[in-house]
């Protein structure tokens, strides 16, 4: 066997682990979705006459965001491209900046800010159209 059929098959092997992954997560956050809807329908339908709390909402709003990242991280693992990775990282920091406890400063808000802005501002000037024409096509 020479060394390029073994880099082959290698990169086969870590191809097909990297789909498995990405059925097992996608799994999860079926289940997820699941518990989520459990978790709306106890908080604000079936008892009804009691107000949520803050904190159940900022919790329900983690989770719902948590599920998002989870779908984008499929994505991230099945289409390759820097535009997908890009979008998980916008999300799991919007998540973070959503879910900053209120005791800390506005330092990490604005951190968070900064960073999405960093984000936004590559996936506009740093790809391409015939980038993003190519990635379209290729996802259809």
């Amino acid at each position: 066997m020479n060394k390029n059929s073994v880099k082959k098959i290698v990169f086969k092997l870590s191809h097909i682990f990297e789909i498995g992954l990405a059925i097992i997560i996608l799994l999860k956050v079926l289940l997820g979705t699941f518990d989520l809807s459990r978790a709306i329908w106890v908080s604000y339908i079936s008892d009804i006459a009691n107000p949520v709390a803050y904190y159940e909402v900022e919790a329900l709003l983690g989770h719902a965001l948590l599920l998002v990242i989870g779908v984008e991280l499929v994505i991230m693992l099945t289409i390759h491209t820097p535009e997908s990775v890009i979008d998980v990282l916008l999300y799991a920091i919007a998540r973070k900046i959503l879910l900053i406890p209120k005791s800390k400063g506005m330092i990490e808000v604005l951190i968070g800010i900064i960073a999405m802005a960093a984000l936004f501002a590559i996936k506009k000037y740093l790809f391409t159209k015939k980038e993003f024409s190519k990635e379209n096509n290729s996802s259809d």
